[in-house]
């Protein structure tokens, strides 16, 4: 059951029923208030408390508008994924790819609005190398990678503090311009390529963002982006032939440098 909370900017100790406000503390009005506490809903107790908890200054902080641009290094993680290869180059069915570490770098332009929205593009490249590709036990490459090139729009949600720290919730949808599957045999044949462009991709993001000086800001994150399963087909290598379906849906952990305007 919801209960009205009042302030004595709200209502003056006068209007409150037998004389009781924020400045009389008998102990008939002491019971009024745990009564009002009592009726609060337990789930509208930890907001209340966390907002009790947080320093009165943070609260009021507030950001200027304006512009910013971000560049930033990534290190990325994309999980194993089954698929099958066609042409008469492919190895066929059954086939496992374990991928590697993958690195990355971006970049984007954003604007604060004051109120500690912000809303951003950002331009996105990165690889993952392949560890290996696994049919019935035994190994059908000696290498090769698995990366892409992405344009997104994110929308992030700040929150401001009265110190040098201020940490952002987001999201974003991407534009996938294009996702590229390169393989290098284990045995002599030539290597083979597999491509995919104009996907749907989305994704979420947490960070925190340092404040170095007036305008420059150290940023770093955490962004899981899912594109799902794709299909790709023949660039070179395999005429005719294609990779079907990965999933590509890396973890990322990034590090930025920020200048505010």
């Amino acid at each position: 059951m919801a209960t009205a909370i009042v302030t004595e900017a709200s209502y003056p100790a006068h209007s409150f029923p037998g004389g009781w406000g924020p400045h009389n503390t008998t102990p008939h009005n002491t019971m009024r208030c745990l009564i009002m506490f009592q009726r609060i809903s337990p789930k509208l107790l930890v907001p209340l408390l966390c907002i009790g908890l947080t320093p009165a200054a943070a609260l009021a902080q507030a950001e200027s508008k304006g512009f910013y641009v971000t560049a930033y290094g990534q290190y990325s993680r994309i999980g194993s994924s089954s698929f099958s290869e066609s042409g008469t180059l492919g190895d066929g069915s059954g086939l496992r790819a374990e991928f590697g570490s993958g690195s990355g770098w971006g970049a984007d332009v954003g604007w604060r609005y004051g109120n500690g929205w912000a809303a951003e593009v950002e331009w996105n490249y990165r690889s993952h190398s392949l560890d290996s590709l696994q049919q019935g036990g035994t190994n059908r490459a000696r290498g090769g990678d698995f990366a892409s090139n992405i344009l997104l729009v994110n929308g992030l949600r700040r929150f401001p503090t009265s110190g040098a720290w201020t940490p952002y919730l987001g999201g974003g949808l991407g534009w996938v311009q294009e996702i590229d599957f390169d393989i290098k045999p284990a045995g002599s044949g030539a290597n083979r390529s597999y491509s995919a462009s104009n996907k749907f991709a989305f994704q979420l993001i947490a960070g925190i963002e340092y404040a170095l000086t007036t305008n420059w800001r150290l940023t770093a994150d955490t962004r899981w982006m899912r594109v799902g399963s794709v299909k790709m087909d023949n660039e070179r290598g395999n005429s005719g032939g294609s990779a079907d379906s990965l999933d590509y849906n890396p973890l990322s952990v990034q590090v930025g440098l920020r200048y505010s305007f």
